[in-house]
């Protein structure tokens, strides 16, 4: 996180330089105390300090977790300090998400004397107070805001680089945070062709009816920017046409294959990178209609297979912002 030098507690525009790989002749920013403290999505948030530096202003952003919280979570998910994505399906994954107290993505953005100023990137950390879950490198941050090690902590350092030649006076200054859509699990439904119509429930409780138009067993090409030397890949897919009345927007709703699908087949030793997600989604999008109105039809693609089951079971999955935007006066 921050580094330290001589006892002195320094902040950089570069996120993850050391000290020693810095560009020559760089100087930490100067700390602007805030201490600035307020409740969004249910949690307890501060903005302890900004660092003003030459290329822009860095922020960290700090959210509480109770370590009740995190105790809960972990003995109901049966969670160990070792556990890692391949031990849960992909849907128990996406409710580990949600339910993660750590878990929450969602785009600053400073407005500096009214006018906005965007996160170039950012860095998050967790402290995680559990034995064995922490690491003791993280502990200059908690001591220098005064954070209780008892307690989790969700951090995020945020760089927002200058929209100006020079660096501009700061006469005012207030944070917006605009929380990213969340994935919900829904209902399963196994399609076996075209023609098949299953009822559900929207998050509201609507009534909605899916309706199946299109059933088609697709294969990637054989040489396409997806495949990696070394390795033979699946290659088969199918794509699912589907219509949803009453309508839902598309961006509220889509299908899952509830498998991951078949790993590549090593030939040879080389590591396997993982674009088998980026491939379905890549024919996901091929597939779908590219205006901006509500397709009538719409498309979702399967997990890759060296040979598509007969049957594929398929998620239903809501798409919905988890709370409202926010917009904090820092000074």
């Amino acid at each position: 996180m921050a580094r330290q030098k001589q006892n002195e507690w320094q902040v950089y525009f570069e996120p993850g330089y050391t000290c020693e790989a810095l560009p020559r002749k760089r100087r930490p920013g100067k700390e602007r105390p805030v201490g600035k403290a307020f409740v969004w999505n249910g949690a307890e948030w501060q903005v302890p300090a900004v660092y003003t530096c030459a290329q822009g202003l860095v922020a960290d952003l700090v959210m509480r977790v109770p370590a009740g919280r995190i105790q809960d979570f972990a003995e109901r998910w049966g969670l160990r300090p070792d556990s890692g994505a391949k031990d849960f399906t992909r849907e128990e994954r996406m409710r580990l998400d949600n339910e993660d107290p750590f878990t929450l993505d969602f785009t600053p953005t400073l407005l500096l004397n009214g006018r906005p100023l965007t996160c170039s990137n950012s860095l998050g950390y967790a402290w995680d107070p559990l034995p064995g879950c922490h690491d003791p490198k993280d502990l200059p941050l908690l001591e220098h805001y005064g954070l209780d090690q008892a307690e989790g902590w969700a951090v995020w350092r945020c760089h927002f680089p200058w929209t100006t030649m020079r660096k501009p006076p700061i006469r005012s200054l207030a944070v917006r945070l605009e929380a990213d859509s969340i994935l919900l699990p829904g209902p399963h439904i196994t399609v076996k062709g075209a023609g098949g119509s299953f009822p559900f429930t929207d998050l509201d409780g609507a009534a909605h009816t899916l309706t199946v138009q299109e059933y088609k067993p697709e294969t990637l090409p054989e040489n396409n920017n997806f495949q990696r030397e070394g390795f033979v890949w699946p290659r088969q897919c199918l794509t699912l046409g589907y219509t949803v009345e009453p309508p839902l927007p598309r961006s509220a709703f889509r299908l899952m294959d509830c498998s991951e699908g078949d790993r590549p087949r090593r030939t040879e030793q080389a590591q396997a990178p993982s674009v088998l997600a980026a491939a379905c989604a890549a024919l996901a999008f091929a597939a779908a209609p590219q205006d901006g109105a509500q397709p009538q039809l719409c498309y979702d693609v399967s997990s890759l297979y060296f040979e598509l089951p007969d049957t594929i079971e398929w998620l239903m999955a809501f798409q919905q912002l988890p709370c409202e935007a926010a917009q904090i006066k820092l000074f």
